[in-house]
């Protein structure tokens, strides 16, 4: 017989009440695990709430629901905890909101990443340290200290079994592009994906978000990737209508606004369990940028009298030399006002707490992978932007905070903060002709081992198949 104490709140209860009752399951009585992480449960008095498992709500009389495969880390039986995480997640994904799976799920996708990374001979070279005396610096270490942030650059040293490279058949990987998708010299994971599809069989997909127009707007564009297979392939070629496949159960990977345009998505669609099996927030927007509001302010009572010439002003604040050179078509969709409102951070504010309920009700884990840059690592065009932003965290990419990077949700675990800018994260370098003497736009940040990183994670996890 097993005891649980369960904390929970009732409409106009002030502060939480507690529980005890007794579970008498085989699950319970061999290993002490949660039986149920979601339940209904009618109390004495006249209503009925669902139970929702909190891990600061829940406490169990014996042995805590992961405290065997604490002990196993400590003991570096890594192989153990392994299985054990995916046992349980396979279970029920709220376990995600245990405070320990989500550290040991960051420790875990660094190892990967790390071991990707030092697999790399181009993110090995970038890390290279270069002078007259030879680097004798691991590989392990050399990409751990430049391409990480913070204590986990420690973690080179810590040996992990490798990550089996996974046979997926059933699901895809559906890339979300953030704001000018497609009006820069080059696109996100560009070379990344493609190579990943083409050594793993791995298929992906690109929604083709427009590149300038607001949240609500850009549904059209997932309901097209999610419903029927259109939009880009991992190459960037477009998916002529006659060739698209629907993508099944999908995996999204969201970048910049793509991840705004997600989360959008996905309460305002609500799709069916397990069609959604997890989201990726690489390098997102969730909580808008304090440039954008700037921006936002000073453009929102102008009249824009032609896309063309907006979409040009626009550019030249964010980088001098890029133009318009051809048309990147939809002209007639182009909402810029509608964009930048909607990275604004009271807009994404209001979304969150309008919204934040129903996204957790999704039950979808978030896995937030963050930049941080330093002032000698941006564009010199963008100092100014970095500065302004470093007013409120020194630890940004030069466009978003720390916390305006995370989705702040119950089933959201931190994995990363990776040290690049906002770009170098997932563009490919830029030409040469058009840096105007940056050095800072040859992007060295290894995209393939980040994105095989991921994938390989989420299948360990038994996430997707």
């Amino acid at each position: 017989m097993t005891e649980w104490r369960f904390g929970y709140r009732l409409d106009g209860d002030d502060a939480p009440r507690t529980q005890n009752f007794m579970l008498n399951t085989p699950a319970a009585r061999s290993t002490g695990d949660f039986p149920s992480i979601r339940q209904r449960m009618v109390f004495r008095s006249p209503c009925v709430c669902v139970l929702r498992y909190a891990p600061d709500q829940v406490t169990h009389r014996g042995m805590g629901m992961f405290e065997e495969l604490q002990r196993a880390e400590q003991a570096r039986d890594f192989e153990s905890v392994i299985a054990g995480v995916r046992e349980a997640v396979l279970a029920d994904r709220r376990v995600f909101a245990d405070p320990w799976l989500k550290a040991w799920s960051g420790r875990r996708w660094r190892n990967i990443f790390i071991s990707e990374a030092a697999a790399d001979e181009a993110a090995v070279s970038s890390a290279r340290k270069k002078g007259l005396r030879k680097d004798v610096r691991p590989p392990r270490q050399q990409v751990a200290e430049r391409y990480l942030r913070g204590d986990a650059i420690r973690e080179w040293s810590v040996e992990m079994p490798a990550a089996a490279i996974p046979d997926l058949h059933n699901c895809t990987g559906l890339f979300c592009p953030g704001l000018l998708n497609g009006l820069l010299p080059t696109r996100a994971f560009q070379e990344a994906l493609p190579a990943l599809q083409s050594a793993h069989d791995w298929r992906f997909l690109r929604a083709d978000l427009h590149a300038m127009r607001s949240c609500e707007a850009n549904l059209a564009d997932l309901d097209a990737a999610m419903r029927d297979g259109r939009g880009l392939r991992a190459d960037c070629q477009r998916i002529d209508a006659s060739q698209a496949l629907p993508p099944g159960d999908v995996y999204m990977i969201g970048y910049s606004k793509g991840v705004p345009d997600i989360l959008t998505w996905l309460a305002a669609r609500q799709p069916a369990p397990g069609r959604v099996r997890c989201l990726f927030n690489w390098a997102g927007a969730p909580g808008g940028s304090y440039l954008a509001d700037d921006i936002y302010n000073s453009v929102k009572d102008l009249e824009i009298a032609r896309a063309e010439d907006a979409i040009n002003r626009l550019l030249q604040v964010i980088s001098p030399f890029i133009r318009m050179d051809r048309s990147p078509g939809r002209l007639d969709e182009f909402d810029i006002k509608g964009a930048l409102r909607d990275l604004t951070t009271t807009a994404r504010a209001t979304f969150m707490q309008q919204q934040a309920t129903t996204l957790d009700d999704l039950d979808i884990p978030v896995f937030n992978l963050s930049g941080a840059t330093s002032l000698t690592e941006v564009p010199y065009f963008q100092i100014q932007g970095y500065m302004e932003i470093s007013k409120y965290d020194a630890n940004n990419d030069m466009q978003v905070t720390q916390a305006q990077a995370k989705v702040d949700l119950p089933l959201a675990v931190d994995l990363a903060m990776l040290r690049g800018h906002h770009w170098d994260l997932s563009y490919s370098p830029f030409p040469r002709t058009m840096r105007l003497g940056s050095p800072n736009l040859d992007h060295p940040f290894p995209k393939q081992a980040a994105a095989s990183a991921m994938v390989k994670f989420a299948a360990e996890l038994g996430l997707i198949d």
